[in-house]
């Protein structure tokens, strides 16, 4: 009897670990799945208050930037739901640069991508950006989870300069306040964070449960050694009640036999009187026997049936146990699921690094053509040019007297012209010599700065311009290039400034990462001035070399500055970009590399 209870007390410890620790993980991941869900629902809400003008396409766009499972969530609900009355498309982009023709482009912190360059990339196509976990104002829409739910922050400046029209609800439950969307955003942290804190102490809860399943396993064993033994007892036993029921059969035979010899043999009654008395006392002692017999038949019946329990709970444990190896099998078949996904995602992202690898030499190459090219072609310009400035020269000196009013006039001009193509070959030598030496060392800019200052002090004078800056880096670089990079921002700042304004110019230096690799930590430099600005449409045309946005007569220059400023760029690894609004000034923007490798 106790080794029945104390099997039954383990049946159900086990059933109450097993059912446990099952509950937890499926309550675990069913919240996990109820939060994709809801926000899948809660994006395709918000596309539903927004105004696309124009909006062209059969179908709604939806675009989800990096390795995110959530493009998982929006296909689902893409079949059960439309957007702006159209069926709704999931497509999933690996690189900012891939983005292109969706409506809207969802992206997650925790992925890492540089949310202005985003926006840089999406800028002028259509593209609403919904970002989650970013900090207040970061895009156009914001979502944060906070407790069972979604709260969203709207940027309005963003989406009224991208054309898009919001639906007033939209709006009235946005979240007004960065200090608002600060405190949801700690609240949605310390919620992660205690939830984590749970999953840890519920894992160390399995493991202890586990330790303590396999200990009773190890009793289970020993018991099953135990009922081994009593079988083999009972079937001792067995053996024994058969031949004690041989002798009963036996004796009653004899007794028969006693009975059909008194009745034939009355006139031998009294010589075999007592020979019955002492059968009869044998008969009563056999009759003894048989009921101690029949005593110890009813107990082995109980233990028989006490073995058979027994034995129906072991059947049982058997079923528990092969409950728990079928567990265990499907959480090793979910996992190496997962370890295959991974495999071919990191498959296809080594082919796509391979692809841009060859990109990024053909372009090398094609750019080293092309830099050949301009020098070769400038230089040999050079000689037919001069040869007409002597001409000009000549025919002035010689033969003016002879031309009346328009001659003269034009040969100014033909004298004008060929000094401004002069400088025109003179700057395409400059900029095509650019990056020719490689030899970087280190640069202070705070004495770069000064020097410039030294250099362009009767233009600073003339202009009653301003220049500040506050304490800037010493960066591993091209000294001569730098230089020219820095005149070329300061110079712009000085020249392009409306009539009887004073040039202000501020210079800043902040820690920044880099967009194509985060782990890569860069110097992000800003020249914020109050010039007459620069139209949006035209912010990325003034890097391409010839560019010019005003005639010579309002403002002299070659229309190359800037094209030299993005190369130089280019040549330290980093990246070059203007902010600005018309008659508000514009801040032009550079990163280099903290540590970058000497070439």
């Amino acid at each position: 009897m106790k080794d029945f209870k104390l099997l039954t007390a383990l049946k159900i410890m086990v059933a109450l670990i097993i059912f446990g620790s099952s509950t937890q993980i499926q309550a675990q991941t069913s919240i996990e799945q109820v939060s994709r869900v809801q926000r899948a629902i809660y994006v395709f809400n918000i596309a539903q208050q927004v105004n696309w003008s124009p909006q062209s396409g059969d179908t709604f766009k939806i675009g989800v930037l990096g390795p995110d499972r959530t493009i998982i969530d929006f296909k689902s609900i893409a079949q059960k739901r439309q957007i702006q009355s159209k069926p709704v498309e999931i497509i999933n982009f690996l690189t900012v640069k891939d983005i292109a023709d969706v409506d809207i482009l969802y992206v997650n912190k925790k992925y890492n991508f540089q949310m202005p360059y985003i926006l840089q990339s999406s800028e002028g196509k259509g593209i609403l950006v919904m970002s989650e976990g970013y900090a207040f104002n970061a895009s156009m829409i914001n979502i944060v989870r906070v407790g069972n739910t979604f709260r969203h922050q709207i940027n309005e400046e963003l989406l009224r300069s991208n054309d898009f029209v919001i639906a007033p609800s939209l709006k009235f439950y946005a979240i007004k306040t960065s200090q608002k969307w600060q405190s949801l955003f700690i609240e949605a942290q310390d919620s992660l964070k205690i939830a984590k804190q749970n999953a840890k102490r519920k894992d160390s809860l399995i493991i202890a449960h586990q330790r303590e399943i396999n200990s009773k396993n190890e009793i289970i064993d020993t018991i099953q050694e135990i009922v081994k033994l009593k079988n083999n007892s009972i079937q001792d036993l067995l053996d024994e009640d058969e031949i004690q029921k041989q002798t009963i059969e036996e004796k009653q035979e004899i007794a028969k036999e006693l009975e059909v010899e008194n009745e034939s043999q009355l006139e031998e009654l009294e010589r075999r009187q007592r020979i019955l008395v002492q059968n009869a006392e044998e008969i009563e002692r056999n009759q003894d026997s048989i009921d101690n017999q029949n005593l110890n038949l009813s107990v082995q019946k109980k233990v028989l049936d006490e073995q058979s329990v027994e034995l129906s709970l072991r059947e049982n444990i058997n079923w528990l146990l092969g409950i728990i190896a079928l567990l265990f099998l499907v959480a090793g078949f979910i996992i190496y699921k997962n370890y295959q996904s991974k495999s071919n995602l990191a498959k296809q992202l080594a082919l796509q690094n391979a692809k841009i690898q060859a990109q990024a030499e053909e372009l090398s190459q094609k750019n080293e053509d092309l830099e050949q090219f301009a020098y070769i072609a400038s230089h040999d310009l050079q000689e037919p040019l001069n040869t007409i400035s002597s001409f000009i020269g000549l025919i002035r000196n010689d033969y003016s007297a002879q031309f009346d009013d328009l001659g003269n006039q034009s040969l100014e001009f033909i004298e004008e012209a060929s000094e401004r193509m002069a400088k025109l070959i003179n700057v395409l030598l400059e900029y095509s010599r650019i990056g020719k030496t490689r030899s970087f060392k280190q640069v202070d800019c705070n004495k770069l700065v000064e020097d410039l200052e030294k250099d362009i002090y009767a233009l600073i004078k003339r202009k009653k311009a301003s220049i500040t800056y506050a304490k800037l880096p010493i960066l591993m670089g091209s000294e001569v290039e730098l230089r020219l990079l820095f005149q070329n921002l300061i110079t712009n700042a000085l020249k392009f400034c409306a009539e009887g304004t004073s040039p202000t110019l501020h210079i800043e230096v902040s820690k920044t990462a880099s967009l194509e690799n985060p782990n890569e930590k860069m110097w992000q430099f800003s020249f914020k001035d109050n010039g007459i600005g620069i139209r949006k449409d035209h912010q990325e045309r003034i890097f391409s070399i010839f560019q010019r946005l005003h005639t010579t007569d309002q403002y002299k220059g070659t229309g190359i500055g800037l094209a030299h400023c993005k190369k130089i760029v280019g040549i330290h690894k980093g990246n070059i970009w203007v902010t600005s609004k018309i008659n508000e000034g514009s801040t032009f923007y550079f990163t280099i590399p903290m540590n970058p490798e000497a070439e």
